[in-house]
């Protein structure tokens, strides 16, 4: 199966009509985010399409508490941004981070849905079957719970790639937290940062959250509130 992203991306863009108005009332739009947003065609796409992924991915997300915290930290990082590049990035960040709550708390149902529009879409334009028509299969938790890892990986956690060698960057990471004396027994979230080199790293069911930094080849972690 495709990318969900790119299937709900592409099922939304069935229905959205034109994608040149952003998802809020550019009349009053305040900061230099939301005024370079409304003037540019692309980023108003783009937060016309965000705005209906962040809606399923709010309705789909077990972890209520864990999700408000995550658009609070997207939310702020855009608005710090001051130069184009940095809003445009900040949508690919943006769209990877709930694309992993949807990708790791959507049931069966939903995701099939989201599947079925998008091939009755390939029957009328085949030009956008690629062939690869799997279902979604059953989520295998074995890298989450392997006893390699420095510290389990909660089951709804959200993630921003659920391969091997992220899943022993997150094992660094925590390292990283532990030796600046900071607790993490779970991890909760794996998110990279969009205005600095560096991820941030939820522990506990959301109950800790760092931020950690590579400055110049010296790794800082520093408690986020």
């Amino acid at each position: 199966m495709k990318s969900v992203k790119v299937l709900i991306l592409f099922v939304f863009s069935l229905s959205s009509g034109g994608l040149f108005a952003a998802s809020f009332d550019c009349g009053k739009a305040r900061s230099f985010a939301e005024k370079t947003i409304c003037s540019d065609e692309k980023l108003s796409g783009d937060d016309e399409l965000l705005a209906k992924v962040y809606s399923l991915a709010k309705r789909v997300a077990h972890n209520q508490k864990g999700f408000n915290g995550l658009t609070k930290d997207l939310w702020n990082a855009r608005e710090r941004c001051t130069d184009y590049k940095c809003v445009n990035d900040w949508y690919g960040s943006a769209f990877v981070a709930y694309d992993a709550v949807i990708k790791s708390n959507a049931s069966d149902d939903v995701l099939n849905n989201i599947q079925k529009k998008y091939d009755e879409s390939t029957q009328v334009n085949p030009s956008l079957n690629k062939g690869n028509k799997n279902k979604p299969k059953v989520k295998d938790f074995s890298l989450y719970d392997s006893k390699n890892r420095v510290a389990p990986i909660e089951h709804k956690a959200i993630l921003y790639k659920e391969t091997p060698e992220a899943f022993e960057f997150i094992d660094t990471l925590v390292g990283f937290v532990r030796q600046s004396s900071y607790k993490c027994d779970t991890v909760s979230s794996f998110i990279p940062m969009v205005l600095s080199n560096g991820y941030t790293l939820a522990c506990n069911n959301f109950s800790y959250k760092y931020e950690i930094k590579n400055n110049g080849g010296n790794i800082s972690v520093v408690v986020d509130n």
